[in-house]
Parts: C-alpha cells; structure tokens; sequence
C-alpha cells in the first residue's frame, strides 16, 4: 500500500513537472511566433516592381475644317509603342513612385501626319485597396518630358481612287506633358500582376498644324491640335521581393491544363456553404430519430 501511495505522488509530480514545462515551453512559444509572423508579413510586402508593355494614343483636335465633299478622320489610336516603368513603394503601402521609359505615337489623317514622342516618364500612384487585393485600382499623376524630335515640317502628296490631295504640316513637340490616370492592376500570381491604365496626357506648349488641298484646287483647309492626347497602357508587372507560392503552382498547373482541355473548372463538385451544411447536419440529426 505504501508502495502504491509512493508511485502515486511521483506520477503526480511528474505530471506536475511536465504540466510546468508545457506551459513554459507554450509561453517562449509565443513571442517567437509572433516575431516569425511579423518577419513572414515584411518578407511578402512589396518593396519595388518592374512594369513593361504596350501603349497606344489618340491625339485631340482643336479646330478642323474639311469639304463637305471629303469625309476624313483626323485623330485615330496609331501602332502601339512600348514602355517600361520601376515603381518603388512607400513605407505606406497605398502610395508608390513610378518612374522610366515610354514613347508615344500620334496620328492624323490615316497616318499621313505622324509624330512620335520619347518620354521620361515620372510620378505617383495612390492605391486605395489593402495589398492583400488580387484586384489593385489606382489613381495616378504622371509627367512626361519629351527627350526626342523638337521640330518638324513635311509636304505629301497622295493620289487616291476617289480624289488627290496635298498636305503640308508643321509639328512642334511638347516639352512636357502633365497626365491625370486611373488604372488596375489583376494579380494572376502572388508576385505578378496584369496592368491596365487609361490617362490623358496635356500638352504643353504642343502644337500640330496640317494645311491641304483638295484635286488641285486653291482652297486650303486646315487642323489644329494642342497634342493632347488620350493614352491606353498595358503591361506585365513583376513585385519584388518575388514570391511563388504552392497555391501560384496550384494555379498555374490549372491554367497549363485548361490550355490543353484537360481540366474544366465546372466538372468540380461545388463546395457546401456554412449554412447547407448546417442544413445537411439537423436533416441527418432528424433522420436518425
């Protein structure tokens, strides 16, 4: 009996002892997984990215006057020139500095009259949403100051089935072009991102002057634009530091099987939502009565 009465109280304090280092053990625990989950959340955030893609622009017209016999578009969307930007992101995440290469191209008359501009381009994104969005919405102010041509002045002559005409045209390039924006960006992966962004560039000091004839005739009609222009950008963006997660693989292998019809999102089973199962759970309870 004594015996048994010993084991007992060594059990007991051996419970006691390991119910003490459990609790010691969960209490170091603790802070350390904090301080590793604060770590992994600075690890993820983003710190800079790199943009590159395409861009097209349509330019504004201030006056125009044609025959009412000719039907001529002035300004039209031109071929898409390309850009490439770095952002680097504030210690506030909603706010970014955007900065790099872009070249524009301008377009009158079906490309008759053409100008191109080379841009350095900065400026300032506000993104309003939490980075942990897939969908990022921004607003933007960008400059652009022109590093290319200055000046130009040409003469054309086209000779069409319908009827012939002469244009000559003076281009006289902005310096600088001052550019409210909206945009998005649609993250696919954890690091990598669609872009999308709409801006109007303004022109200072632009101006682009086209004077033409008609079959010969002595009448001269003439087109002004500021060079305002309205500006269409998509790109491909990459977040540094980059990240690639099990879930990123998951989506991409889903994205290679699609492509290959191998995988249809739909054949899927839907998932039960909170309150079928809660439905599923008291029929089978009221069944079992």
């Amino acid at each position: 009996m004594l015996n048994w009465t010993f084991k007992n109280m060594r059990i007991n304090y051996m419970q006691y002892r390991l119910g003490r280092l459990f609790v010691a053990t969960a209490l170091l625990a603790a802070p350390i997984a904090t301080l590793g989950a604060a770590n992994d959340e600075d690890d993820t955030s983003r710190r800079w990215a790199i943009i590159a893609g395409m861009n097209i622009s349509c330019p504004t017209t201030a006056s125009h006057k044609q025959p009412q016999s000719v039907t001529e578009k002035t300004g039209a969307f031109e071929s898409p020139m390309g850009n490439v930007m770095l952002e680097y992101y504030l210690n506030n995440a909603h706010f970014s500095f955007v900065g790099g290469y872009n070249a524009e191209t301008l377009g009158w008359y079906s490309s008759d009259v053409s100008a191109t501009m080379r841009n350095i381009a900065l400026g300032a994104r506000y993104y309003p949403l939490s980075a942990s969005c897939a969908i990022q919405p921004y607003a933007a102010l960008m400059t652009y100051t022109n590093v290319g041509s200055q000046n130009e002045r040409h003469s054309i002559s086209v000779t069409g089935s319908g009827y012939s005409h002469e244009r000559s045209y003076s281009i006289s390039y902005p310096r600088l072009s001052v550019a409210p924006a909206i945009g998005f960006d649609c993250y696919i992966f954890s690091s990598l991102a669609l872009e999308f962004q709409y801006g109007f560039p303004l022109a200072i000091d632009g101006k682009t002057s086209v004077s033409t004839t008609y079959g010969g005739q002595p009448a001269a009609y003439r087109m002004r634009s500021n060079m305002h222009r309205h500006n269409i950008q998509i790109g491909l963006k990459a977040t540094f530091p980059f990240r690639f997660t099990s879930n990123d693989g998951n989506s991409l292998f889903d994205l290679i099987y699609m492509a290959l019809g191998i995988y249809d999102p739909n054949d899927e089973a839907q998932k039960e939502t909170k309150k079928e199962r809660h439905k599923s759970g008291l029929k089978r309870v009221l069944d079992s009565y």
